[in-house]
C-alpha cells in the first residue's frame, strides 16, 4: 500500500513537471555587427491618463491574452473617484521606452504566461527527475559496522562497503554535525541516496594529533563532487546550515548543485504567524474546550516535531544525543563515534521520510514551477569578500572600544560626584538617589580591596566606609600587560545610572519600580497637604518630598495631567489570545498613574514603543534618543549629558547587538581563486509569507553615520574581474496591492492608489506618500511608514501609536482625529458583507427582504450582532433536517430556551423532549421574548465575526484595493493571484474564520511579492543563459536582488535585469486579466553596477568605524546606476570598443 502511494505521488510530480525541449540561444549576443536600436516608441494613454506600452510590446508579451470588458458605469465611477481626490493631470509626460524587438530573445511560448510556465519547468525538471527515486525509496537498514576512516565511506544497499571521494549519486538526503566547542567546520556527516548510505568523518575528529587548521579553506571541509555539468540535489532540514560546511560551494563558478530544505517546505505548507507560534509553544496550557482547530494542523519547525507531525512514527526522534556535539570536547566525541554516526544517519532517515510526505503537499500548494525554481536558486546564495572582512571586524571593534571608553569616562564622573554625598548623608534629600543602597559595604570583602585600589589608581581620597551600591559595581579586568586591574562596571543599562544622572521626563524625576520598571514621579493634586502632614509627623516616609517639589519647579501646582507617549515597533495579531488557561487580568489606568506607596506622588510608566502594556527596561536605550533632542522630554541635571550619553550609546547599539552573529559567519579562503566567501545561513521560506529568513544579512542595516559597524554590506567585495549587478524593485508591495484593485476597476490607474503609484509626482503632491502626509499632517518620510504599515494590515490603533510618536505634544483627541481622517481618506469608511449565517439572520429578522450580498452598515451590523447574541442565549444548535420531502433548517433550544418556551406555550408535554423549531416558529418565539424581556444584549466581536464574510471599504483612495485583499484573504482557500500559491493551511478560512485577518491580508501582499521575486529569478536564469552571461545569483534582501558576474558581462546582466522586470510585471498583470502594462514601470528605474554590496551605488558608507568612507578609506569609487537607455548606451559603447580593438588587431 505504501509503495502504491509513493508511486502515485511520483506520478503527480512527473505529470506536472514535464520536461520541455531546450531552445536555441537568442541572436542578441551572437552577431557581432547587429545594431542596438534605442529609438523610443510612443506609448498610448488609457482612459485614466496612464502611459501604456506600445503595441509592439503587447504583441510579444500579451498575445492571445483576453480581458473581460469593464462596464462603462464602472469606468465612470473610477474617473469620478480620481477627480474627487484631485488625481487628474492632463499634462502627464509620456514615458519613453526602447524598441523591444532586438532586445528580448524569443519567448518560450506565445505569451508571457506560457513563457514562464515553460522556462520554469525546464529549470526544475533535472532536479525533479533525480528527486523522484528518493520519493519511492524504501532504504536498507542503517549500517551498524562503521568503517572509521577519514572522508567518505559508502555502504551500498547490496552490502558492499568502499572508500569513495564523494557520494556518486545525484540526489542525497544530507546532514552534518559540528563540534560547537571546537570549530565551525563539520566533524562528521551522513547522507542517503537511492542506492547507498554514506558516512563522512573529519580527520581532525579521528586523529588527536591533527587539530583543525586556523585558516578555513575548502579542502578542510566536506566534498560532494559538485560540478557545472551534472545536476545534483541535496536535501536536508535547515539545509543551509549543512551547505556552509561543504567545500564545493565556495568556488566562484556556480555548479549545478541545488539544495532543498524540508523546513522551508513545511513553512510554505503549514507555517504559522509569530503569534500562532507562541500558542503552539504553550499549547499544553490551553483548555480543550478553547483549543483552536488549527493547532492540530501544524508543528514547530524542528526536525523532531515535523517528523512526528507528518510521519506519525511509533516513537519520536530522540534528540538528546545532539547535546554531545554542543557540550563535549573533540576528545570526548572521539570516544563515541559509532553511536554519534548512528544518530546522524537516523536524522537523515527522518528527513527522507519527511520529504517523501512534504514534496507532494508542497507541489499541490505551490503548483507553479517558478516557486520551486526560485527556491532552488535562492539556495545558492553567495557573498564574496577579501581582506576587507577582517578589516571591517577590527575597525568596528576599535571604534566600539573608543566609544565605550568615552561613555565610561562620563559615567564614572557622575559616580564619583554621587559618592561625595555619602558621608554627609545628603543623598537622603535627593529625589533620585534616596532609595539606592547606601548601607555601608563590607569592610573585609575582596571588592573592598578592589575599590580602594581603584581609588588610589585614580588619585582619589580613601574613605572609612563606602556605600554598598558602589562597591557592588567594582570588577576586575585584564590590562594591556595581562594583569588583573580594578574598574567600575558601568553601562547605560545599569539600574543606578539614570538615578546618578538625575534624569527627568518632562521635568519629573525618573524612578525605578521592581514591577513596572522605569517611570517618573508626578505630583498628586493634594501634594501640598501631604507635605504638611509629613512635616507634622503624621505621615512617615523616606522620600524627600519637599526637595522633590523644589525640583519640579512648581509643576505640582495643578497636579499632573498628561497622557503617556507611544513608540512604534510592529503590529501584533493575537486573535486566539484568550485560549490560555491563565491570563493576566490586571489593567492599569495610565492616565491617573499608579500608586506605589510614595506619599504625594503617582508613578507613571515611561512610554514604551510597543504600547502602554509594556515596561521600559532602560530609559537610555536607543528608543529614547529622539526624546533627548532640544526641547525633548528626557533631560538630565547636567545640561545635555543625557543626550550625549544616549548619542554615544546609540553609536554602539548596532555593533553590540550584531557582533556575536557576525563572528559566527564562516569566512572561507579560496587560495587558488584569490578571494574569500561567506554563505548566508538562509531559510528560503522562513515565514508564513514565504519570505526568506537569515539573522545577519537579511536584517543588515544600511551604512549610517551614527552606527558603528553599519557598513557591513560594504565588506562584501567582488573579486578582481567581477562586478555586482542588482536592482531594487520600485515600491514593489504598493504596486502589487494597487494593481489588484485596478484590475477590477477598468485598468491601470483606475483606482486612486493605482493612479498615485503610477502617475503621482512628489513635486506636485500627487504621489501616495505626499497625499498621506497631507491627510495625517506628518512628513513625507513618516507617511511612508504609515502607508506600508496600512498595506501590511495594520489598523487605526497602530496609526495612532505612530502619530503619537511623531507628534508627542498632541493630546489623544487630536491624535485620534488625525488617524481617523487619514483612514477615511485612504482605506475609507467601512461596511460589511454577510456570510451564510449572517444572511440567514438578516432574512430571519426581515423575512420580506432577500439578502443579495449588498453592504450592511456598521449600525445595521451592530443590530444584527445584538440579535444574534440574544438568540444564542436560547439556541443550542441548528441543522438541516428532512421533513415531508423537503429540507428545512431547524433550531434546537438549550435548557434556558426550553424553559422559556414551556412558559410561552403553557404546555408541559414538551418538558422531557428535545424542542426543535423551524424559522417561523423560532421567529414567533423570538418576538415573544423581545416583548417580554428587554433586549439589553451587548455587542460581541466574536459573534459579529461569525456573521461577516468580509469588510467592505468605500470612499477612500485604497478602498477597492483593500476590498480585493480581504476578498482573497477570506476566500475558502486563499491563493496568491500571481502564482496560485495557497496560504498555509493553518490560516485557511474554514479553520479560523475571521481570526488573524491582518496577518492574512499581509500574507496576500507579501506572498505575492515572493511570487514576484521567484519569477524574477527564473527570468534571470533564462536570460543569463540566453545572453551567455558568466555569473551567479548572490542574494536577495527584501526587494533587492544582486548577482555577481564577470566584468565584461556586467552591462548584459544589467539589460537582463531590466528585461526581467518587464517580463515579470507583464506576467503579473496578465494573471490579473490585463493585457497591457504601464510604461513607467516596464523597466527598473535603476540597475546598479558596483564592486561592493551597498544600498545605493553612490553611497560612500561613512560610519564611525569607517570615517573616511569607501572612496578615501578603501580606494573604491562610486558604482553606476543605469536606466534602460543608459544600459543600452553602455552596451553599444562596449560593442564599438570591441569592434575597434578587433579591427586594430
Amino acid at each position: 500500500m505504501a509503495a502504491t502511494l509513493r508511486q502515485a505521488k511520483v506520478g503527480l510530480l512527473r505529470q506536472y513537471f514535464i520536461s520541455h525541449r531546450k531552445h536555441a540561444p537568442a541572436s542578441f549576443c551572437t552577431p557581432q555587427n547587429q545594431a542596438m536600436h534605442t529609438t523610443p516608441s510612443h506609448p498610448a494613454l488609457n482612459q485614466f491618463g496612464v502611459d501604456l506600452l506600445p503595441e509592439e510590446y503587447n504583441n510579444i508579451l500579451f498575445k492571445d491574452i483576453k480581458t473581460t470588458p469593464v462596464a462603462s458605469s464602472v469606468i465612470d465611477s473610477s474617473l469620478s473617484d480620481l477627480e474627487k481626490f484631485g488625481l487628474t493631470d492632463a499634462d502627464s509626460a509620456h514615458v519613453k521606452v526602447p524598441e523591444l524587438t532586438n532586445l528580448l530573445p524569443p519567448l518560450k511560448g506565445k505569451n508571457v504566461l506560457e513563457h514562464f510556465d515553460n522556462i520554469a519547468k525546464d529549470q526544475i525538471s533535472p532536479y525533479i527527475d533525480i528527486l523522484n527515486p528518493l520519493l519511492e525509496l524504501q532504504p536498507a537498514e542503517l549500517p551498524t559496522d562503521f568503517r572509521l576512516e577519514a572522508g567518505w565511506v559508502r555502504y551500498g544497499f547490496d552490502g558492499s562497503i568502499q572508500k569513495v571521494d564523494y557520494p556518486t549519486e545525484s540526489a542525497l538526503v544530507f546532514d552534518v554535525e559540528v563540534s560547537v566547542l571546537t570549530d565551525q567546520r563539520a566533524v562528521m556527516a551522513g547522507c542517503l541516496s537511492d542506492k547507498a548510505w554514506y558516512t563522512w568523518l573529519s580527520p581532525h575528529l579521528l586523529h588527536k594529533d591533527n587539530p583543525f587548521p586556523a585558516k578555513v579553506t575548502p579542502d578542510t571541509m566536506i566534498p560532494l563532487g559538485s560540478n557545472a555539468k551534472a545536476a545534483k540535489l541535496i536535501i536536508g532540514h535547515n539545509v543551509s546550515y549543512d551547505r556552509i560546511r561543504v567545500g564545493d560551494e565556495y568556488g566562484l563558478d556556480l555548479t549545478r548543485t541545488r539544495y532543498l530544505d524540508t523546513m522551508s517546505l513545511h513553512i510554505a505548507h503549514s507555517g504559522m504567524t509569530s503569534s500562532q507560534r507562541l500558542l503552539k509553544i504553550g499549547e499544553k496550557s490551553i483548555e480543550n474546550s478553547k483549543r483552536p482547530k488549527w493547532l492540530e494542523r501544524t508543528s514547530l519547525s524542528n526536525l523532531a516535531d515535523i517528523h512526528n507531525h507528518y510521519c506519525k512514527p511509533d516513537t519520536k526522534i530522540d534528540k538528546d544525543v545532539r547535546n554531545s556535539f554542543v557540550k563535549l570536547s573533540l576528545a570526548e566525541l572521539r570516544e563515541d563515534i559509532p553511536n554519534l554516526l548512528t544518530y546522524c544517519l537516523k536524522d537523515v532517515k527522518a528527513t527522507l521520510e519527511v520529504v517523501q510526505v512534504l514534496v507532494p503537499k508542497f507541489v499541490a500548494n505551490c503548483s507553479h514551477p517558478a516557486s520551486l525554481s526560485g527556491m532552488l536558486t535562492m539556495s545558492t546564495s553567495y557573498l564574496p569578500t577579501n581582506g576587507a572582512w577582517d578589516r571591517y571586524i577590527q575597525s568596528s571593534d576599535d571604534a566600539f572600544e573608543r566609544t565605550k571608553n568615552e561613555l565610561q569616562s562620563l559615567l564614572e564622573k557622575e559616580v564619583w560626584d554621587s559618592l561625595s554625598l555619602f558621608e554627609s548623608e545628603a543623598y537622603r534629600n535627593d529625589p533620585w538617589l534616596w532609595d539606592l543602597d547606601w548601607s555601608c559595604a563590607s569592610l573585609r570583602s575582596k571588592k573592598r580591596k578592589l575599590l580602594e585600589a581603584l581609588l588610589l589608581q585614580q588619585d582619589k581620597q580613601l574613605m572609612a566606609n563606602y556605600p554598598a551600591w558602589l562597591q557592588d559595581i567594582v570588577v576586575t579586568q585584564l590590562d594591556d600587560s595581562g594583569n588583573q586591574s580594578p574598574k567600575l562596571s558601568i553601562s547605560t543599562s545599569k539600574q543606578f545610572v539614570p538615578k546618578i544622572l538625575r534624569l527627568k521626563w518632562k521635568g519629573y524625576p525618573l524612578h525605578y519600580h521592581k514591577k513596572y520598571k522605569w517611570g517618573y514621579l508626578a505630583p498628586r493634586n493634594d501634594i501640598k497637604d501631604v507635605l504638611e502632614a509629613v512635616n507634622a509627623g503624621e505621615i512617615e516616609t523616606d522620600f524627600p518630598l519637599e526637595e522633590y517639589m523644589e525640583c519640579v519647579n512648581g509643576e505640582s501646582a495643578d497636579g499632573y495631567k498628561h497622557d503617556t507617549d507611544v513608540f512604534i515597533d510592529e503590529t501584533r495579531d493575537y486573535s486566539d489570545i484568550g485560549v490560555f488557561k491563565k491570563n493576566s487580568t490586571e489593567t492599569l489606568d495610565t492616565k491617573s498613574g499608579i500608586d506605589i506607596d510614595i506619599p504625594g506622588v503617582m508613578f507613571f510608566k515611561l512610554p514604551h514603543k510597543n504600547g502602554p502594556t509594556h515596561n521600559v527596561g532602560s530609559p537610555l536605550s536607543k528608543d529614547f534618543l529622539s526624546a533627548c533632542s532640544e526641547g525633548g522630554s528626557l533631560t538630565s541635571k547636567t545640561k545635555n549629558l543625557a543626550g550625549e550619553l544616549l548619542r554615544l550609546n546609540s553609536l554602539m547599539v548596532y555593533w553590540r547587538n550584531s557582533r556575536d552573529r557576525l563572528m559566527e559567519q564562516v569566512k572561507v579562503d579560496v587560495p587558488n581563486e584569490g578571494h574569500s566567501a561567506i554563505l548566508p545561513s538562509l531559510v528560503v521560506c522562513g515565514t508564513v509569507t514565504r519570505r526568506a529568513v537569515e539573522k545577519t544579512w537579511l536584517t543588515a542595516s544600511n551604512a549610517k553615520e551614527t552606527r558603528i559597524g553599519s557598513e557591513l554590506k560594504a565588506a562584501i567585495r567582488s573579486p578582481t574581474g567581477y562586478h555586482f549587478v542588482g536592482a531594487d524593485v520600485d515600491s514593489q508591495e504598493l504596486w502589487l496591492a494597487s494593481v489588484l484593485g485596478d484590475c477590477e476597476r477598468g485598468g491601470h490607474g483606475s483606482t486612486p492608489i493605482g493612479w498615485m503609484s503610477l502617475q503621482g509626482e512628489k513635486s506636485k503632491g500627487t504621489d501616495l506618500h505626499s497625499k498621506t502626509a497631507a491627510a495625517a499632517q506628518v512628513t513625507r518620510d513618516q507617511a511612508k511608514v504609515l502607508n506600508y504599515a496600512r498595506i501590511y494590515g495594520a489598523g487605526e490603533s497602530f496609526a495612532k501609536q505612530l502619530l503619537k510618536q511623531y507628534n508627542p505634544v498632541l493630546n489623544d483627541a487630536e491624535i485620534a482625529s488625525r488617524a481617523r481622517h487619514m483612514y477615511e481618506q485612504t482605506k475609507g469608511l467601512s461596511g460589511y458583507q454577510l456570510n451564510e449565517k449572517g444572511k440567514w439572520l438578516y432574512e430571519f429578522l426581515m423575512p420580506e427582504v432577500k439578502y443579495k450580498g449588498e453592504m450592511v452598515s456598521k449600525k445595521e451590523m451592530n443590530m444584527l450582532t445584538k440579535k444574534m447574541v440574544f438568540l444564542n442565549r436560547v439556541i443550542k444548535g441548528s441543522k438541516f433536517v428532512k421533513h415531508k420531502d423537503r429540507t428545512i433548517l431547524c433550531h434546537t433550544l438549550n435548557d434556558v430556551g426550553k424553559g422559556l418556551y414551556l412558559d410561552y406555550k403553557y404546555n408541559s408535554s414538551y418538558e422531557n423532549k428535545t424542542i426543535m423549531l423551524d424559522d417561523n416558529r423560532l421567529r414567533q418565539f423570538f418576538d415573544h421574548l423581545q416583548e417580554k424581556y428587554d433586549d439589553n444584549s451587548a455587542l460581541d466581536r466574536d459573534v459579529a465575526n461569525s456573521l461577516i464574510h468580509q469588510t467592505i471599504w468605500f470612499g477612500g483612495t485604497e478602498s477597492h484595493t483593500f476590498n480585493k485583499l480581504e476578498s482573497i484573504a477570506m476566500s475558502k482557500y486563499p491563493k496568491t493571484p500571481v502564482l496560485d500559491v495557497g496560504i498555509s493551511r493553518v490560516l485557511e478560512t474554514r479553520l479560523i474564520g475571521r481570526h488573524y485577518l491582518p496577518s492574512r491580508i499581509n500574507w496576500v501582499v507579501q506572498s505575492t511579492a515572493v511570487d514576484f521575486l521567484h519569477l524574477l529569478l527564473v527570468s534571470m536564469e533564462w536570460l543569463m543563459q540566453e545572453f551567455g552571461i558568466k555569473g551567479r545569483y548572490c542574494i536577495s534582501i527584501h526587494d533587492e536582488v544582486r548577482y555577481l558576474v564577470k566584468s565584461e558581462d556586467r552591462y548584459k546582466a544589467a539589460l537582463a535585469l531590466h528585461l526581467s522586470n518587464l517580463l515579470v510585471r507583464a506576467h503579473v498583470v496578465a494573471r490579473l486579466g490585463l493585457n497591457n502594462l504601464p510604461a513607467s514601470i516596464a523597466y527598473f528605474s535603476s540597475v546598479d553596477v558596483d564592486t561592493v554590496l551597498r544600498k545605493e551605488p553612490d553611497s560612500d558608507c561613512v560610519t564611525p568605524s569607517n570615517p573616511l568612507g569607501l572612496a578615501k578609506g578603501h580606494g573604491i569609487p562610486p558604482g553606476e546606476g543605469l536606466h534602460i537607455f543608459d544600459t543600452l548606451e553602455k552596451l553599444a559603447d562596449a560593442r564599438n570598443s570591441k569592434a575597434s580593438a578587433e579591427k586594430v588587431t
